[in-house]
């Protein structure tokens, strides 16, 4: 496995991250020009498959070389790094919200995206957040990655020894929800969470199969494969928006037929982001990106992907209680988001100078570091 390809890996994760930011800022003017408006799937898709690669780099090494239970632990120790980053987030934008109802007397902040019952029951609430029950609207994909991880090392075990046996277990797991409506349970509020874990591990397990056959160099571009996603990518583009403005409210017309709802990762979804993902590769646009001023930008981002993703989190709570309190404007918009991707820079680019005394020289070392940051960060 190539460090090229672990820089390319990074820049689609900052990417992503940044189209995360943008999106979880409601109303925002650049949101409109992110790809969840010219395609069924979004960056969500992008994020937990990207994250399965990087677990397949990173964790599949270490399951060939190191004891399973040795492994295992590593994992188990991310998962409760995960855990606890999630808990500090969503104290965080209590306070932040918080402090907005005060400041300004508006109680929306108090109410809206599941912070009511955190404020009305205190107690009830932080039990749920801390059983990961409650979760907070933008605040609530920690929790899926956490499951994700504690699973991470079954998939690997299965799928060392044979990959497609482990596409067919998770398919198994995937259809079997669907099929039964199996999520996990919401507390104390009910309901489900939002991010169902027996169907997105689907996701992140293609991204694990992707991973453990790039180590082997081993993902051909076929003509035919590659011309029918190309076609699927530009058709669901014109769709989702109603093709390009010239038909209105045709996705709304179709949009019953079509299975792509979020929460339980509707099947268009999946065949959707596997057709842009395999449009993107054989491209080969990712490394004519790699030319450009933005490539090391993104990679940077992608590299802290833990960090940059908490800090995006609180700027874009930030940027929503600003955009309720003040009128916006298209201008205020942009400025909103440069300024939030240049802190997300400045604090990614902060964590290369105080990693880079640690990294070691050896090439081959430095490839292992690489893979450790883009799983750990």
């Amino acid at each position: 496995m190539s460090g090229k390809r672990i820089e390319l890996i990074d820049f689609w994760r900052g990417a992503v991250l940044a189209a995360i930011f943008i999106n979880h800022i409601p109303g925002n003017i650049l949101g409109n020009f992110t790809p969840r408006n010219y395609g069924f799937s979004d960056a969500a898709e992008d994020f937990v498959f990207l994250s399965g690669i990087s677990v397949a780099l990173a964790g599949g090494r270490r399951f060939r070389t190191a004891p399973a239970w040795t492994a295992a632990r590593g994992m188990a120790s991310r998962a409760l790094r995960l855990y606890a980053m999630h808990v500090l987030l969503t104290f965080l934008a209590l306070a932040l919200f918080g402090a907005a109802a005060l400041l300004t007397g508006e109680e929306t902040f108090l109410a809206e995206h599941g912070r009511a019952t955190l404020f009305a029951d205190p107690l009830r609430g932080l039990l749920g957040v801390a059983t990961l029950g409650h979760q907070i609207g933008y605040f609530n994909i920690l929790p899926l990655y956490v499951v994700l991880i504690i699973f991470a090392p079954l998939l690997l075990h299965v799928g060392l020894r044979n990959r497609w046996g482990m596409i067919a277990l998770s398919a198994s797991v995937y259809g079997v929800a669907r099929l039964t409506g199996a999520n996990l349970p919401s507390w104390p509020e009910g309901g489900v969470w939002f991010f169902n874990p027996l169907t997105w591990q689907f996701m992140f397990t293609l991204g694990i199969f992707t991973g453990l056959l790039l180590q082997n160099d081993k993902f051909p571009v076929r003509a035919a494969p590659y011309r029918l996603a190309v076609t699927f990518t530009i058709v669901s583009a014109l769709i989702v928006s109603n093709f390009l403005g010239c038909v209105p409210e045709f996705v709304a017309v179709v949009d019953p037929y079509l299975d792509r709802g979020k929460t339980d990762l509707g099947v268009i979804r999946i065949i959707d982001f596997l057709a842009l993902a395999y449009t993107i590769y054989g491209s080969g646009v990712s490394a004519r990106l790699k030319s450009t001023a933005i490539f090391p930008v993104m990679s940077r981002l992608g590299r802290h992907s833990l960090a940059v993703f908490s800090a995006g989190s609180l700027l874009s709570a930030s940027a929503q209680i600003f955009n309720a309190t003040v009128t916006s404007t298209p201008f205020s918009d942009i400025v909103i988001v440069l300024a939030g991707l240049w802190t997300l820079h400045k604090l990614a680019s902060f964590l290369e100078c105080a990693s880079r005394p640690a990294q070691p020289a050896a090439p081959a070392a430095n490839l292992n570091q690489t893979e450790e940051l883009s799983f750990t960060r």
